[in-house]
């Protein structure tokens, strides 16, 4: 089946995995992040990272990266491909945003999709998927947010005046090394959402 076929799957309402599938609780959480080549909407995707994760045994099932070839390097910003860590030699293997998505899809079809401020990172595969013609993607159409819950436990900390990926993992004493690398920063959100969670477990 080619691009253009497989992602036209997706060009209709009629989501099965809403209509046909389990409750939200009882579907795999998908903890993801994006590294992209700057904040423009001329910029693009260049690494996809994410666990996927028992939402009840919080076992992690599968964990994946994929570093995407950029098309327009000369609109990228230096700055974010510094943070990023972008380089020829690494992503000599890149494949196409077309590849990356459909094996995105293949894997996390049904799934929970959540990260770190993930309303970012949802809005630019959102723009991509829709680009490629799937206009309604495969997955849950509920998020979460882990940044959304990090603020409701800890916002009367008096420690804590940031609610950044970073603040957070310090906060918490998770050691955030390798970040904004995308499947490091969906580690540490997960992290974050384990002890967010033991927190919430023992308020009630």
């Amino acid at each position: 089946m080619d691009d253009n076929e497989y992602f036209n799957q997706f060009k209709t309402n009629d989501n099965i995995y809403v209509k046909n599938g389990p409750k939200m609780r009882e579907r795999d959480l998908v903890f993801m992040d994006l590294e992209t080549t700057g904040l423009s909407i001329d910029n693009e995707i260049i690494e996809i990272g994410w666990l996927r994760v028992d939402s009840n045994t919080l076992e992690i099932k599968e964990e994946f990266e994929i570093k995407i070839k950029p098309k327009r390097l000369d609109l990228a910003d230096p700055k974010a491909l510094e943070i990023n860590g972008y380089n020829e030699e690494d992503w000599k293997n890149g494949v196409s945003i077309q590849e990356a998505m459909r094996i995105f899809i293949d894997k996390c079809s049904g799934c929970v999709l959540c990260g770190y401020n993930f309303f970012y990172d949802w809005a630019w595969l959102h723009s991509t998927f829709n680009k490629l013609g799937a206009i309604n993607p495969p997955f849950y159409y509920h998020k979460l947010d882990v940044m959304s819950i990090a603020y409701l436990v800890l916002k009367d900390e008096p420690n804590l005046n940031n609610f950044s990926l970073s603040d957070v993992c310090r906060f918490l004493d998770i050691n955030r090394e390798k970040c904004h690398t995308a499947l490091y920063d969906a580690k540490f959100a997960f992290e974050v959402y384990k002890k967010l969670y033991v927190r919430l477990k023992e308020i009630n």
